[in-house]
């Protein structure tokens, strides 16, 4: 009985150190031009672009 309760904290132990730890990998230059790129065309965007721009925009308010 106790193995079935390990298991889920475990996960939220994992998850939570993922979520944490610096993205040092990451290109940040990249992803800061992106973001700009993406803000200029979600602001007056086409038809095509709506779901992309929905997106970028969850992702905005979630940082």
């Amino acid at each position: 009985m106790a193995s079935h309760k390990v298991v889920p904290i475990f996960s939220l132990v994992v998850g939570g150190l993922l979520l944490t730890t610096p993205m040092a990998g990451f290109p940040m230059a990249d992803l800061e031009a992106l973001n700009r790129e993406l803000g200029r065309l979600c602001s007056s965007p086409p038809p095509e672009a709506l779901s992309v721009c929905r997106i970028h925009a969850r992702l905005i308010r979630a940082m």
